[in-house]
């Protein structure tokens, strides 16, 4: 049935097929059954209903796909990798090397005060509840566990391996919230993942074991975290707290910095200072975590020229170099006071048009450095909620058609990675960008393909001067770091391969061991008395082959 599938085209053709012929669609019917059964959790209501309107409905993509995975059980069709690479839906989230999971945490206040911040009833500060996580959230009351759960199933009937998840946390300012619901809400999230194809059978229940328990089954689970993130402001960010967050496993910290010029920031009342971010991203990095940007081109009181400007601050000087960015272009909600001011005609301002917004964004995307991803160039707000400023979705490819039409080679990380490619590892070396931050030294090792302008993986080399940083020794988590080089980040990309898995693809032709190997041979030929490597907990296992041992919530291996 599944023979010659190799295509969308291909794919449609089946479909048509199937919907022309009764007893394919009966077969079909059980199908549709079975994903409901095993959905029901997230299952929008009559979705996946036998008929609509009294006709037959056209088979999904994810439909397809469990349809040949029971076929293939049944032995009545022969696997065919290419064919379930063609039937997997939306690949890029899992082409990164991980499957992502967004979460949000339940409604709660907000420190700020900003202008152009939604309030919603029944949601977190900032967020809507028709944005699709959001959503997700809403429906299972912001239970973590049945949000993971139910992410965790469509992702995998869409065809994505979820064995190795990267969890974002979301849903206002995370050191806001009390420590007993952050406990609680990062223990049910490694119980999820724990619980999610049990290796051993046993469902582990609420409140059964501790999150450093919980932490370690994760280690070997069939569904590992490894990788966690949270959303918080910059003058949240001291040594107490990311102390905490280590505790927590936290690996990756999103903060809302908007803008670098201090006027912009004070006109809509972010209530912080260009200073506090820049003192913010140093301590961070000097904990081994990754840092996102949070980005808001097209603010009031700001202007194009602003506008790239601050995307020249970040990476000139020693201050700010964030690794990853998501660019939050403003937009004009009802339920803020933006809103109001601008309906009244009692502030002047106009947003961007649709061209003027591609050009700036294209603009600010030049300046941006090799060893920075861009994760958005767009926060996902339905159309409806937004009363003026750019409605288009799909901003980030009009970006991207505007660079390619003037010449511009995007060298971000997301523009070069790899993806599903095949990768023939001659042809890609191994280089080094280097720069300096106020109390340190970053090198970024990367294997890349200069020519074709593609990068397979890299590695963040952080080289503290720890004589000129204090207070560290104080904090349990954190006092194993003075004397060490730091590995921040280590990530392959390619087609997302299974634990253990072998392939022809970059995850395993031994890229981060040989970019583990490099950092080592910098770091012992700087002096350095280690390293620490602020692994996920997932990850854990993959370090301890590479001879590293946990000390406290970091993998160190001394010299």
């Amino acid at each position: 049935m599944f023979e010659g599938v190799y295509s969308e085209k291909d794919v449609e053709k089946l479909k048509r097929r199937v919907m022309r012929d009764d007893a394919l669609y009966e077969e079909l019917l059980s199908v549709r059954a079975q994903m409901t059964e095993a959905n029901q959790r997230i299952i929008v209501k009559g979705k996946y209903t036998p008929y609509e309107n009294g006709v037959k409905k056209m088979p999904t993509h994810s439909e397809i796909l469990l349809w040949y995975k029971n076929r293939v059980e049944q032995g009545v069709e022969p696997r065919n990798e290419a064919i379930e690479q063609t039937l997997k839906k939306l690949k890029v989230r899992s082409n990164s090397g991980v499957a992502v999971v967004s979460l949000l945490t339940k409604p709660y206040a907000c420190p700020g005060r900003c202008i152009y911040c939604p309030t919603e009833a029944k949601m977190p500060k900032s967020y809507l509840s028709k944005e699709p996580a959001a959503a997700r959230a809403l429906a299972n009351k912001f239970d973590p566990d049945k949000q993971i759960t139910s992410r965790l199933r469509a992702l995998e009937m869409n065809g994505h391996p979820v064995d190795k998840v990267e969890m974002i946390m979301i849903g206002g300012t995370w050191s806001f919230y009390k420590r007993d619901y952050q406990d609680w809400f990062t223990r049910e999230s490694f119980r999820a993942c724990n619980n999610f194809h049990a290796s051993n059978g046993l469902v582990l229940k609420e409140d059964e074991l501790s999150l450093e328990a919980l932490q370690k089954i994760n280690e070997t689970a069939p569904v590992r975290i490894i990788g966690l993130s949270i959303e918080t402001r910059p003058d949240y960010v001291n040594l107490e707290e990311l102390n905490n967050l280590r505790r927590l496993g936290v690996t990756k910290v999103e903060i809302g910095v908007q803008h670098l010029d201090q006027y912009v920031l004070d006109f809509n009342r972010r209530q912080m200072t260009v200073q506090a971010i820049a003192d913010a991203a140093e301590l961070l990095r000097n904990t081994g975590l990754k840092i996102v940007y949070h980005m808001m081109p097209n603010l009031p009181k700001s202007n194009p020229s602003m506008d790239v400007q601050m995307f020249k601050d970040l990476f000139s000087g020693t201050d700010h170099h964030p690794d990853m960015l998501k660019v939050y272009p403003c937009v004009i909600l009802k339920s803020t006071l933006l809103y109001k001011w601008w309906s009244r005609k009692e502030l002047d301002y106009q947003p961007y048009d649709d061209e003027t917004l591609t050009h700036v964004l294209a603009d600010c995307e030049r300046e941006v450095p090799e060893y920075v991803r861009i994760i958005r160039i767009i926060r996902d707000i339905p159309a409806t909620y937004i009363v003026a400023s750019s409605k288009k979705s799909n901003l980030r490819e009009s970006v991207d058609e505007y660079q390619e039409k003037r010449g511009v080679i995007q060298r971000e990380i997301r523009a070069r990675e790899i993806r599903d490619r095949e990768v023939l590892p001659s042809e890609f070396e191994l280089t080094r960008v280097t720069y300096e931050t106020k109390t340190g030294t970053e090198i970024f090792l990367q294997f890349e393909n200069r020519k074709e302008n593609t990068l397979a993986a890299f590695c963040r080399l952080r080289l503290p001067r720890w004589n000129e940083i204090e207070g560290f020794e104080k904090h349990d988590n954190l006092s194993v770091l003075p004397g060490k080089a730091l590995i921040r980040e280590l990530h392959t990309y390619g087609r997302m391969a299974r634990i253990g898995a072998q392939g022809d693809q970059s995850q395993h032709m031994g890229f981060g061991r040989r970019l583990v190997a490099e950092a080592e041979r910098i770091a012992q030929e700087r002096g350095y008395e280690g390293i620490a490597i602020i692994a996920g907990v997932g990850v854990r296992e993959y370090y301890k082959k590479l001879g590293y041992i946990l000390d406290r919530t970091y993998m160190v291996k001394n010299f």
